[in-house]
Formats: structure tokens, C-alpha cells, sequence
């Protein structure tokens, strides 16, 4: 299994990047100990700022869930995972809350499985989307990329409430 099956295209060179900044940061410190000016230091932070930005920016686009992978036109494949559970981001101060709502999917000829995320919820979806069938369309061609269809999984949730709430009004 070669890097690019395990890892998406934009977090290796994402890494490269990153360790590039370590690369010239650790070199602006070292030039600047050994003559005693700090200039070679800040002449290597700029840089080596921009590099772990980039670099940032570059592995992000692999990790994110849902929405902000966005799938390349033609050659996606269709698959129907399970709904494990809904999890949240870990906030920091100032932040909303968002969710995200998790499914697998194991291959049946291959027995391997994987776990996909939807995009960023503003609420709590609810524990009765669990064990839920959803839609997942994937990118061949690019580990990672892939999009979860919620929006038919809460249209049925909600088709079902309507359904019990008009059985219910006639008994």
C-alpha cells in the first residue's frame, strides 16, 4: 500500500511543508546562537510562519469532515453506510457547539470498514438517527474526499414524526 492510498495527497505534502518549518526555524535559532544576532532568528520566523500556515491549510483539507470535503465531478462511487452516533467538536472559548453525525460502512467483498463524518450540525440531531441507513458518495480517485447525505436522513425522520402524529390524532 503505497503513501497515497493511506494518506490524501494534500496532508503529505501538507506534512512536508510543516517539517520544512521546523527545518528553517531550527536553522534561524541555530545561526542566530552561534553569531549572537537575533536578526538570523526573526529573518526565519516570517518564513517558518507562512510555511506552518500553508502546511496547516494543506492537511486540513484531508481532515475535515462533510461539507469542506468536497468531491471532484465524475467517478464517485455510491455507497450506503450505518449511523454509529453523533459526536461534537471540542470547543474553545466563543465557539459553537457543532455536531457531526458518524456512520460506517464495511465492504462486503473486501471486509474492510470505514467510518465516515457528515458535515458541521448547529444542533443535536437527535439519538433516532442511530442505526439510521445514510448515503455516502466517495471519491475513488481521492482518500478522503467523500460527502454524507443527512438532509434524506432527517426528511424521513421527520416524514415518520408527521406519519405518528397524524395516527395518533386518530385514535
Amino acid at each position: 500500500m503505497g503513501g497515497f492510498d493511506r494518506f490524501g495527497r494534500n496532508t503529505l505534502i501538507g506534512g512536508a511543508l510543516l517539517l520544512l518549518s521546523l527545518a528553517v526555524a531550527a536553522a534561524g535559532v541555530i545561526v542566530s546562537m552561534r553569531t549572537g544576532n537575533t536578526n538570523f532568528f526573526l529573518g526565519c520566523s516570517i518564513p517558518a510562519a507562512v510555511l506552518i500556515v500553508a502546511g496547516g491549510s494543506m492537511v486540513r483539507k484531508d481532515l475535515l469532515p462533510g461539507e469542506d470535503r468536497l468531491l471532484l465531478t465524475g467517478g464517485e462511487q455510491t455507497i450506503t453506510a450505518e449511523v454509529l452516533g453523533v459526536t461534537r467538536n471540542l470547543r474553545t472559548a466563543g465557539e459553537k457547539t457543532s455536531y457531526y453525525i458518524v456512520c460506517r460502512y464495511k465492504d462486503p467483498r473486501t471486509g474492510r470498514t470505514e467510518t465516515y463524518t457528515s458535515r458541521s450540525l448547529d444542533e443535536y440531531p437527535g439519538k433516532e438517527v442511530i442505526g439510521r441507513k445514510v448515503t455516502v458518495r466517495v471519491d475513488p480517485g481521492e482518500k478522503g474526499k467523500y460527502t454524507v447525505d443527512i438532509d434524506a436522513l432527517f426528511e424521513e425522520i421527520e416524514k415518520e414524526k408527521r406519519e405518528n402524529e397524524q395516527a395518533d390524532g386518530m385514535h
